[in-house]
């Protein structure tokens, strides 16, 4: 009795500390930011990433911008729904934050008398005019270049550009958004559509909040559901739910600490670290509630439960955090924190299982057991008859897993390696389709980056460089398929052309450095908007070509990319310039090229790390060989799934992989460990597989129905990024436990020695013993 009062007091006093930090969590949690940085994706650490962020200090970001594009069913060239456009940009042109806003009622074209020579100014659209506005269509739709760029082919809509502030705060953002929404719903047009890097920014952090209450919600009342039928009690639900409610709350706490917020990566975090840590309970309990119907004492059950769990539980901890842990090997920032914070999360979890809740069964009373012997028989009566049907079917078990990895890997040279700007987004999607609207009826809304980077002691205004890149700027319209381009030969052409009556025969280069500087000259004179400034910087020797495009995936552009770099080398072999694509889509999609070795390197620390700890319980290198294939076999049948369905290797998909083998690996350490202390009893290898099966099979079952019961509800997710882990990851774990229970035991029959039993009997005799008594 004293030796249970004194663990009593221990775990009163344990409780009462644990709580005071929940508390504090708790009060740190609900301070938690949401923030969605698109720039976090950039590859870290890489040369293009340092030139873009240079080349942006010239110039400026090329992803600042709100693109707005207002419909008429009439036409776009009607007075009345030009009049609303020009007081919708004078409206936006007003908000906080804004530069700039160019709007097709508010352009003028320089124009020269052909009688005095002087330059002067025009609108591009004279709206109070009804003859003049009608001549002023007509030239636009018969010079073609501002078609699909700020009006519509089909003449039905236009488009607005705002330009604002650079690298604004998601708090600046979020201002910008709710003043540009304000103005639209007050406007009246036949249709309204709006894209940008502000909107999307606040679009996402409000899915996220929204998709995080449903997750938590969701998952708390199918583990509920679960953890009724595994134990038929009530304390057997409340005690397990307020460990992994703690650890989820522990876990935001210190993300508040270290001054980390929730991003599109981390919005599955409170659902990994509840599942996971449900994985530690469950065993510990299943094992609590058995010793307790042998006839033990609280004290006593609890003590043999983590005496005999407790160490595959910490080593299953350990090889799920490691499996988190692998992708810091990642270039991409988010991916590299979501890893490095999720393994916090299931130390957290663990930390709580082998302290709050040891101490929660010491102070509470004896759980209730559940006494009618349905629930026992159905477990023992099919586990067993599984056991008896492995035996009885070895050969058939090894030929349908051979077949099985044959069609995965046949999957698996089918995958794809490409990725979209806005790949986590159905097509379903409100924002999704206000993109597509762009794509359809404009030139997109993917920013198209070319730097132009001019050799020394030559000028970007030099007659020679202006002629190439010329060149090179109608490659980009009429092959690689830039819309909405911008570039310093094409401003030179258009102010020549109306400098010469608008004749558009007079839409190109002078042929002559004189001509090129005295337009020069001239634009600087009526740039009021610094134009030339934002395509040339000549003291840097730097030029810029922009433009959108759609968002066609990264395969498409790299090999775009490939063949305009092919026309450069070929056309211009003493050029007297380098080209280089560059911007936020590029870098983007520079991320694609360290996929696949990212993956490779995170899953090799995986496998080492797991075979390490197989090698500690067993002294075998054979064991380690028969653990690890039950394991990869889920992820090759994963990566086949994917080949044959089209789903690509992108940043959302590599993760799954080592989150997948991290977490399928536990029930693989639970079955060995128990398996370990059968044979150390000097148990024969069938019975020794039996009671093992029998022992951990319900908890292995429990724990991998609440794993992918958790992981599914992420399946519900607007972002195909979460579905996806969702999906595949819940897979993952289902073929694992297949493979553990059906392909696992065969393995161990069929090539496991008798030398390593005596050696694991030998190994853990003192410890089960350590009063020097033997094992037989």
């Amino acid at each position: 009795m004293n030796e249970e009062r004194k663990w009593h007091r221990i775990a009163k006093l344990t409780l009462v500390g644990l709580a005071i930090w929940s508390v504090v969590s708790v009060v740190l949690a609900l301070q938690l930011d949401f923030d969605y940085d698109f720039e976090n994706f950039f590859p870290q650490d890489d040369p293009e990433t340092a030139f873009f962020l240079q080349y942006r200090e010239v110039f400026e970001s090329d992803n600042d911008y709100v693109i707005i594009a207002l419909e008429n069913d009439g036409g776009v060239f009607e007075s009345d729904f030009l009049t609303r456009v020009d007081q919708l940009a004078e409206s936006l042109s007003q908000l906080s934050n804004v530069d700039t806003v160019i709007s097709p009622t508010r352009l003028v074209n320089l124009s020269r008398d052909p009688f005095m020579g002087t330059v002067f100014t025009r609108p591009l659209l004279r709206i109070g005019n009804d003859q003049q506005l009608k001549k002023d269509s007509a030239l636009i739709w018969e010079r073609g270049e501002l078609l699909g760029t700020l009006f519509a082919p089909d003449g039905q809509s236009l488009s607005l550009q705002v330009n604002h502030k650079q690298y604004l705060s998601k708090q600046a953002c979020d201002t910008l958004s709710a003043d540009v929404q304000a103005l639209l719903d007050r406007s009246e047009f036949d249709g309204k559509h709006a894209v940008g890097r502000a909107l999307g920014q606040v679009y996402y952090v409000e899915t996220m909040q929204r998709e995080l209450a449903i997750f938590m919600s969701l998952g708390i009342v199918l583990i509920i559901v679960f953890l009724f039928i595994a134990f038929r009690s009530a304390w057997g639900i409340w005690v397990p739910i307020s460990v992994v409610l703690l650890s989820v709350i522990w876990i935001l706490g210190w993300m508040k600490i270290v001054g980390k917020p929730i991003d599109i990566m981390l919005i599955v975090l409170p659902t990994i670290v509840f599942v996971v840590g449900m994985s530690d309970v469950v065993h510990i309990l299943t094992r609590y509630y058995e010793e307790l119907r042998k006839g033990q004492s609280k004290l006593g059950a609890v003590g043999t439960s983590f005496r005999e769990v407790g160490l595959a539980t910490l080593l299953t901890s350990i090889t799920t955090a490691i499996g988190f842990l692998t992708l810091i090997t990642s270039s991409i920032q988010p991916i590299s924190s979501f890893g490095v914070t999720t393994a916090m999360g299931v130390f957290i979890a663990f930390f709580l299982a082998f302290t709050m809740l040891p101490s929660v069964i010491l102070v509470s009373k004896k759980p209730h057991l559940d006494s009618r012997p349905g629930n026992a028989v159905f477990w023992t009566r099919n586990l067993h008859r599984a056991f008896r049907w492995t035996l009885k079917n070895k050969a058939n078990v090894l030929i349908i897993s051979a077949i099985v990895l044959l069609v995965s890997i046949i999957g698996l040279s089918r995958i794809d390696v490409n990725n979209y700007l806005l790949e986590d987004l159905r097509d379903s999607d409100p924002f999704k389709k206000e993109f597509v609207f762009f794509e359809e009826h404009f030139a997109g809304a993917r920013p198209f980056e070319l730097a132009v980077v001019i050799n020394e002691g030559t000028s970007p205004f030099d007659y020679e460089v202006l002629r190439e890149i010329d060149q090179i700027d109608s490659f980009l319209t009429h092959v690689y398929g830039v819309g909405s381009l911008l570039s310093l030969p094409r401003l030179l052409k258009t102010a020549n052309r109306e400098m010469n009556g608008g004749s558009s025969s007079h839409y190109r280069l002078p042929d002559h450095q004189q001509g090129i500087d005295k337009l020069v000259s001239t634009i600087k004179r009526f740039d009021r908007d610094a134009l030339l400034n934002l395509l040339v910087n000549e003291p840097r020797g730097l030029m810029r070509i922009q433009g959108k495009t759609g968002d066609l995936g990264a395969r498409a552009f790299d090999e775009k990319n490939n063949q305009l770099h092919r026309f450069i080398e070929e056309t211009f072999p003493n050029r007297n310039f380098e080209a280089r694509v560059t911007g936020t889509a590029t870098l983007v999609d520079l991320n694609n090229q360290s996929l696949a070795i990212d993956m490779t390197i995170g899953l090799g620390i995986a496998f080492l790390v797991v075979s390490l700890i197989i090698a500690f319980l067993f002294k075998s290198a054979r064991m380690v060989l028969l653990c690890l294939i039950p394991n990869i076999m889920p992820l090759l049948i994963i990566a086949g799934f994917m080949g044959y369905t089209g789903i690509d290797l992108k940043v959302s998909t590599s993760i799954i992989f080592t989150i997948a083998f991290g977490i399928a690996v536990d029930d693989t350490i639970h079955f060995m460990s128990k398996l370990r202390l059968e044979l150390a009893k000097g148990k024969s290898l069938l019975y020794a597989l039996k009671r093992t099966q029998m022992s951990t099979g319900k908890a292995i079952i429990v724990t991998s129905i609440i794993l992918c019961a958790g992981f599914l509800t992420l399946i519900l997710s607007g972002f195909l990024g979460t579905f996806y882990i969702g999906l595949l990851v819940s897979m993952t774990l289902l073929f694992a436990v297949l493979s553990d229970l059906f392909l696992l035991p065969v393995l161990i029959i069929l090539f496991f020695r008798r030398e390593q039993k005596i050696t694991l009997r030998n190994s853990v005799n003192e410890q089960l013993n350590p009063e020097g008594a033997r094992i037989a």
